[in-house]
């Protein structure tokens, strides 16, 4: 009599295929660990630079809608002229007037006029504002962090002839106004981000 065919799997063959479908488990849990792992680092550097964006934005907005201005210091006097702008150590500093400023319903009279300040404080690009032209010393002051792990903030400023960190320049110190400007901006892993803003021209 012929012996029956044997039906199923052996053990050894069992044990394979087991050790087959956890390595394979093994390896799809990695591949899709790592795919998470890239999404979510792709969606980090995407939500930087929509922050990056959103600053530039904000400073070319405040920077083209310039005032020709002169405004004064918190003493009354009239400063050397409508942008003023100074680089202490490796960092630059920017304050100017400009116009525009929405004036929300039920807030009363106001100007439209705002004062703004640009500096680096602590590895952030901080925007100062007040509601004023001509702040006094008890005007209050409103912070925004604009960017956040800022390693440089530089504005050089173009007269028709070179271009300058400090305005008005030594050579010209009845200048109101140059004629562009130029901002370099270093955050996290994009280095010197370059912005250049064509001012507004004098009348």
């Amino acid at each position: 009599m012929r012996g029956r065919r044997q039906k199923g799997f052996t053990l050894v063959e069992l044990l394979i295929a087991v050790g087959i479908m956890a390595l394979l488990g093994t390896v799809g849990a990695m591949l899709l660990n790592s795919s998470l792992e890239n999404q979510a680092a792709i969606d980090t550097r995407q939500q930087g630079l929509e922050r990056v964006a959103l600053a530039l934005t904000v400073f070319r907005r405040d920077v083209e809608q310039i005032t020709q201005r002169i405004p004064r210091d918190a003493q009354g006097d009239k400063m050397a002229a409508n942008l003023l702008a100074e680089q202490v150590g490796e960092d630059s500093e920017l304050e100017f007037v400009h116009g525009g400023r929405r004036i929300l319903p039920g807030r009363g009279l106001g100007s439209t006029l705002e004062r703004v300040r640009y500096v680096r404080e602590e590895k952030e690009l901080i925007r100062y504002s007040a509601a004023v032209a001509d702040p006094s010393g008890n005007t209050p002051w409103q912070r925004q962090v604009l960017l956040r792990d800022v390693s440089a903030f530089v504005v050089e400023l173009y007269d028709g002839n070179r271009w300058s960190t400090f305005w008005p320049p030594s050579t010209q110190v009845s200048a109101s106004q140059p004629r562009s400007l130029r901002m370099t901006v270093s955050t996290g892993p994009w280095p010197d981000i370059q912005l250049n803003v064509l001012l507004p021209e004098l009348p």
